[in-house]
């Protein structure tokens, strides 16, 4: 399992904003932006709840946080991968909860960190493995295991017979 793309949208806390693409790793061609924009940050989203959508041949999966902001309103992001639509989305909402929740505890949950190091998350999150932000590390790698062990079960073998 592995995103194609990762996506950073951002709805500022000031008066008359609208949604927008901040970043995207790798970079979306124009036509892409411009149609992906509300899969990843539609209207009416609201601050620690996944959204899932369906493009082309992609699930797009977006976590919606807030940085908090002095002087004005806290601004709303949204982080979000592109899978395969074969790909359990069940298990990149955990990870990238606690991505938001891990830099946010350290106090460094910035546009400017996310933008920063979004080629780090993406890789992180595609090779399941730990990735380090401004010495807080992120530990990808247990939390997809812990995850997979609880969604990914085997299916019992199944014997004798049925009439």
């Amino acid at each position: 399992m592995a995103s194609d793309y990762s996506v950073i949208c951002k709805l500022g806390g000031y008066v008359n904003s609208n949604p927008e693409i901040i970043s995207s790793y790798p970079s979306l061609d124009q036509s892409l932006e411009a149609e992906i924009l509300s899969k990843c940050f539609p209207l009416g989203s609201k601050y620690g709840e996944f959204i899932v959508e369906k493009h082309r041949k992609y699930s797009v999966l977006s976590y919606v946080f807030r940085i908090n902001q002095i002087a004005e309103r806290d601004d709303l992001f949204s982080l979000s991968v592109l899978l395969n639509k074969r790909d359990k989305t069940e298990i990149y909402m955990p990870v990238l909860k606690s991505l938001i929740d891990k830099l946010d505890e350290n106090n460094i949950l910035t546009q400017d960190i996310l933008t920063e190091y979004q080629k780090v998350i993406f890789e992180g999150i595609n090779q399941e493995q730990d990735i380090d932000i401004e010495n807080v590390l992120i530990d990808f790698s247990n939390i997809f295991k812990e995850i997979k062990s609880k969604i990914l079960k085997e299916k019992p073998e199944l014997k004798g017979s049925f009439l």
